[in-house]
């Protein structure tokens, strides 16, 4: 199990890496829509010509990287890494004969366990991700979102101390761990029964057969599906996790914050940024599983 939870860990590093630009730029708009944010991005690639001119395109891998891929190696690390064992435990079947229901669950139970394992992780990262810009002298920041303030954090170890210190472990480092894990809970879902279950369809209608081609096919498979199935939750997740920073308020409801995105933005309010979401989670997921796969053969532990 070790090395299963190995390959997923390793494999998730680097997408993230890869594709952190992306995670930055969909964090930020699915951020700006709550109240008291500035508007500063039109879309996708506005955001990214904005941030790039603004403040480098060098700030496209700085701002809250390093708690993105500590969060990956060790959310994704769990939810992938155990994917197998939960789902052979909960259908007391092989690989290929699991129930497609017993798929979904078994994706369901290990994202929602990583993410509460790695929550803190993630709330630095939207943190610092809504903190990046360029500052003066002073330590006022010139550009971004909280353009005109002093910037509170040096870097992700600093925010993730910062706040441990100020607000504490349940409100502070664990703030929006329920809908974390929602979210976590239907990508993870999504991804990885999709992916699974695209795999066995394949094979067993003689269209495909087990190698990098069918990883592929099932990694995009897999990216539109999860991609769509969590965006609620992640702009619900992105919206709980800025509120502080952007009002005070510690006692904000996940059913507060989801009715004013309704009552403001109507039912698409909830699929904010999933252009950007999908163009870092489709690629993400097409690279990322066939990594997998190739880790866990040279590992020894088989096929996901």
């Amino acid at each position: 199990m070790e090395r299963e939870i190995l390959a997923g860990s390793l494999a998730s590093s680097f997408t993230a890496t890869l594709f952190s630009p992306l995670e930055l730029v969909k964090t930020r708009l699915q951020v700006q829509e709550a109240p008291g944010q500035p508007r500063l991005y039109a879309g996708l690639l506005s955001a990214f010509r904005t941030i790039a001119a603004e403040e480098g395109a060098r700030a496209l891998w700085t701002h809250g990287f390093a708690a993105f891929v500590a969060r990956d190696f060790l959310y994704s690390g769990l939810r992938i890494g155990l994917y197998p064992s939960v789902r052979e435990a909960l259908s007391g079947r092989a690989r290929g004969d699991a129930s497609f229901g017993h798929k979904l669950a078994a994706g369901a139970f290990t994202g929602a366990l990583g993410a509460s394992v790695a929550t803190p992780l993630d709330v630095v990262r939207v943190r610092m991700s809504v903190e990046g810009g360029r500052v003066d002298a002073r330590g006022v920041l010139l550009t971004g979102m909280r353009k005109g303030r002093r910037r509170r954090w040096s870097s992700s170890v600093h925010c993730f101390f910062d706040t441990l210190r100020a607000e504490g472990v349940v409100r502070g480092l664990w703030r929006g761990v329920g809908a974390t894990m929602s979210r976590a809970a239907l990508l993870s879902a999504g991804q990885l029964s999709s992916y699974d279950q695209s795999k066995v369809v394949l094979q067993r209608n003689g269209w495909l057969e087990d190698g990098k081609v069918l990883h592929l096919v099932g990694g995009v498979i897999s990216g539109l599906v999860a991609t769509t199935c969590c965006n609620p939750a992640d702009v619900l997740k992105s919206r709980i996790m800025s509120v502080r920073a952007t009002t005070g308020d510690s006692s904000v409801t996940a059913f507060a914050v989801a009715r004013n995105i309704f009552e403001r933005e109507g039912a698409l309010g909830f699929m904010r940024g999933w252009t950007a979401a999908y163009a870092r989670a489709g690629p993400a997921f097409f690279i990322q599983m066939p990594v997998v796969e190739a880790l866990r053969h040279w590992l020894g532990v088989g096929s996901l």
